[in-house]
């Protein structure tokens, strides 16, 4: 069995689909079940999500959306039979439980009993609306199991109001007609039912005294089922003279047509995320079978023997080896044009300080004219022992950069031994600073101690005593 969309066949099938479905919508056992499907999905189960319009569908030409419905259903009757998943077989377990349950929960004739097997095919050629009987009827009998009444009744303790379990009327008027409203937020449908009760009364023939017996009739519309259909009934009910008429259009307009243009829109962004993504997957195809692909690059076969582990560790240590062997000289080769370019610039920086540098320097004797012997002259002898061990070694180096005498140069900012930066300053800021006076004489006191004049008063007395 297999799905028939709308649009697809000839316009001939297509015409009689829509007829058949414009049939099921005059049957309030349609409304009924959309019903039972909306209040006790919990219970039928979170991955059950079927629209009106795919039941209507399936009704008309049966299909796996319509197996997989009968099926979630008969799970919940016991006993559960075995061969439920197979292809067609629920077919036969339904046939099997409406035979017992039928005279409880339908009216008329059954019309699908147990035949050994020939139900299949027989299920197949019922009429759709005698498909939707028998889906009433299992839903009549799936709503009389323990767990759905123990359902409703924890429900109602818990302060849920009855309405959520039997539906109210939309509106009524007083000629015995209702308006039914039924938004399935799950499923998203929404349907707007329109239901007249008229009664005819019959002579009664076996006696003339008595009076007739009425009869009652049910005619059950539905009058919108999307956005488009339920404006047009909103805008028509608020137009009528009616005041029930009238005060129903306002609520469907207040109620009812702003959850539906969410809806729609929705639909309309999910509709074009799929065309988006057919078109990509279409010109990937396009381009697969083209050949106009991406050229990839070619890379290495993982192999994970103990032979390929042991060469790549011997590749490792072969050129970790032959990075050290080689001389800064090369390394500053292998560098790109950026760092050549900083490195210049470094290069004329530290001349240009050098040359600074020596403008700065002056010649310096052990003692100055004022007499100042220089008190760091053995550590001065350190430095220049220093000083000559590191000419030295950078005589063998490559990078030696000479410097003035008295000038000590960093290794550490540059990194290195050709860019040195000169880190102290000048000797001849040195010496001032060396020259300058640590103690101010100017300022020594020149009054002399009372002790001191106590003294020399003493010594007075005595000279002028003898």
């Amino acid at each position: 069995m297999h799905a028939v969309e709308e649009g697809g066949g000839s316009e001939d099938q297509n015409e009689r689909i829509q007829e058949e479905i414009f049939n099921l919508r005059r049957r309030w056992e349609l409304a009924s079940v959309l019903d039972f499907l909306d209040v006790f999905s919990e219970l039928l189960g979170k991955d059950l999500k079927v629209s009106a319009e795919e039941i209507e569908i399936g009704l008309v030409k049966p299909n796996a959306l319509l197996a997989k419905l009968h099926i979630q259903i008969l799970k919940g009757i016991p006993p559960v039979s075995r061969t439920l998943d197979d292809s067609d077989k629920w077919v036969t377990a339904l046939s099997k439980k409406l035979a017992t349950w039928w005279p409880w929960v339908a009216e008329g004739k059954n019309p699908l009993v147990p035949s050994k097997g020939e139900e299949i095919s027989k299920y197949k050629e019922l009429d759709p609306l005698d498909r939707l009987l028998l889906l009433k009827a299992l839903c009549e009998v799936r709503a009389d199991q323990h767990d759905v009444v123990s359902y409703i009744n924890d429900a109602l303790k818990e302060g849920t109001d009855i309405s959520s379990f039997r539906k109210d009327a939309f509106g009524r008027e007083g000629t015995g007609t209702s308006y039914w409203y039924d938004a399935n937020t799950k499923a998203q449908s929404h349907r707007f039912y329109k239901e007249t009760i008229t009664t005819v009364s019959t002579p009664n023939r076996k006696g003339k005294g008595r009076s007739s017996l009425p009869v009652v009739n049910f005619q059950w519309e539905t009058l919108a089922s999307n956005l488009e259909e339920f404006s047009e009934v909103a805008e028509k009910l608020s137009s009528s003279k009616s005041s029930v008429e009238a005060f129903i259009g306002n609520r469907l307009q207040s109620e009812a047509i702003p959850v539906l243009e969410k809806l729609q829109k929705k639909k309309e962004r999910a509709l074009k995320q799929k065309q988006r993504q057919d078109k990509l997957l279409k010109d990937f195809q396009n381009s697969q079978s083209s050949g106009n692909t991406r050229s990839c690059r070619t890379r290495r076969p993982i192999n994970y023997s103990f032979e390929a582990y042991d060469r790549t560790i011997k590749e490792a240590i072969q050129l970790t080896n032959k990075r050290k062997k080689s001389t800064p000289a090369d390394q500053d080769k292998n560098r790109g044009s950026e760092d050549r370019g900083s490195e210049d610039e470094s290069n004329v920086d530290v001349s240009s300080d050098s040359d600074d540098s020596k403008r700065d320097v002056q010649p310096m004797s052990e003692s100055d004219d004022t007499g100042y012997e220089n008190d760091n002259h053995s550590s001065s002898e350190e430095n220049n022992e220093h000083e000559s061990q590191m000419d030295n070694s950078e005589e063998h180096s490559s990078h030696a950069v000479s410097y003035p005498k008295g000038v000590r140069c960093s290794k550490r900012l540059a990194g290195v031994p050709g860019h040195a930066v000169p880190e102290s300053m000048g000797l001849a800021a040195k010496q001032r600073v060396r020259q300058r006076p640590t103690r101010n004489t100017a300022i020594e006191s020149t009054v002399v101690p009372d002790s001191e004049d106590e003294e020399q008063e003493g010594h007075t007395d005595l000279s002028e005593s003898s």
